[in-house]
């Protein structure tokens, strides 16, 4: 396939990190990074062709300013872009911005769900854009799209998934299993049904299903959950540094992220570990990805309903309580107080036409935060 992949969010951490890996990867056609700062839009562009060039690649990666609070120039530059595939990582506020807050403060205000509107604010215009531009592309959405997606799907505009989140909790389990069996992590596979909520905030809290198979071989049995996260925790996974510049270490994330992109682009029908968001489902599950967007696929032994359910119960470790038919998203009342407490933020339930104003108070009293607690970002 020859066709257009493009990256909103170029400059910002995620999407500086695929617009590195796609730039080294053959059979790609035309790429456009997009980014409302287009300065470091091009500088990003520039440093991934000139990388790749070193190493023989000699990709077609363009770069162009994208302005997503305005949904008609956006629909006018999809238009004319056309893409196949959109990477949308354009963020208000990216997951880590509470992580520099003092221990105790992020504790209370980490977890994700009533941040949502940084989340949620953009990737909605860039959705209405779409309908709006009336053209033909698939959307695979980075800004935490256990909930997005959700809310998204409800008003009729859900992208077709998500990416990392549970599925990072996959590779993790498959490095283990590879040290502790002594086998070629290419052999494991892991199917995993979890919210971020459990794997992340919770750190790999129930409940969450995984089944590991060896080949063709179930070793599920072998690594009970008490077992998988002691060997995560011993590999460290959960405590790793947070970098405090704006490309934040999310190598990872990216990395599975374009690889769902790319499922879609190509047209694999490849069968993915855990895929948040599909379909506007809550939470991941395991999924085949191809042109024809998301199918998902689950082992014998659970239920459709069971795996909502487990992703719904994960949902509450981020706060969320519910998510209604028209979008509105709702919290769990402890950490509304806990916001309210740390942040004089108080919002019990988000409705949509409030995206754009409650993600503006909300990074304006977190600067508030920081200031107080003597938190720099540089």
């Amino acid at each position: 396939m020859v066709g257009t992949i493009m990256i909103t969010g170029a400059a910002g951490s995620v999407g500086h990190d695929i617009i590195q890996y796609i730039s080294v990867i053959p059979g790609l056609g035309k790429i456009v990074g997009a980014d409302m700062d287009e300065k470091i839009c091009q500088s990003v562009v520039k440093d991934a062709v000139l990388s790749a060039n070193f190493l023989g690649f000699q990709p077609d990666i363009t770069a162009t300013k994208i302005n997503l609070f305005d949904v008609d120039e956006t629909s006018n530059l999809l238009k004319e872009i056309n893409p196949d595939v959109v990477c949308h990582c354009a963020s208000l506020g990216s997951w880590w911005i509470t992580r520099l807050l003092p221990p105790e403060i992020y504790k209370k205000v980490s977890p994700l769900g009533p941040w949502i509107p940084n989340h949620l604010t953009l990737t909605l215009n860039l959705m209405r854009a779409i309908g709006k531009a009336g053209i033909e592309t698939k959307v695979v959405n980075a800004c935490f799209p256990d909930l997005s997606n959700v809310a998204l799907a409800n008003l009729g505009l859900g992208p077709v998934c998500g990416g990392g989140n549970m599925d990072l909790l996959c590779n993790n389990i498959r490095y283990v299993v590879s040290k502790e069996l002594k086998v070629s992590v290419n052999n494991i596979f892991v199917s995993g049904i979890g919210h971020h909520g459990a794997y992340y905030t919770a750190r790999m809290g129930e409940p969450y299903f995984v089944k590991i198979l060896v080949g063709d071989k179930d070793v599920t049995e072998k690594f009970p959950h008490d077992r998988l996260k002691d060997l995560c925790y011993a590999e460290g996974f959960f405590d790793r540094p947070q970098l405090k510049a704006p490309l934040a270490n999310q190598w990872r994330v990216a990395a599975s992220f374009l690889r769902n992109a790319l499922a879609i682009y190509f047209n694999t029908g490849e069968l993915r570990m855990s895929v948040p968001g599909p379909n506007g489902l809550p939470g991941a599950y395991p999924c085949r990805l191809s042109a024809e967007g998301a199918e998902v696929v689950l082992p014998d032994d659970l239920t459709l309903q069971d795996a909502v359910r487990i992703n719904q119960d994960g949902a509450r470790f981020d706060g969320i309580e519910d998510v209604r038919q028209d979008g509105t998203v709702v919290f769990l009342d402890e950490n509304v107080r806990n916001m309210e407490e740390v942040l004089g933020y108080s919002c019990k339930e988000l409705k949509i036409s409030e995206l754009e104003e409650r993600a503006r108070e909300l990074n304006a009293k977190l600067t508030k935060c920081y200031e107080k607690s003597g938190v720099s970002r540089s």
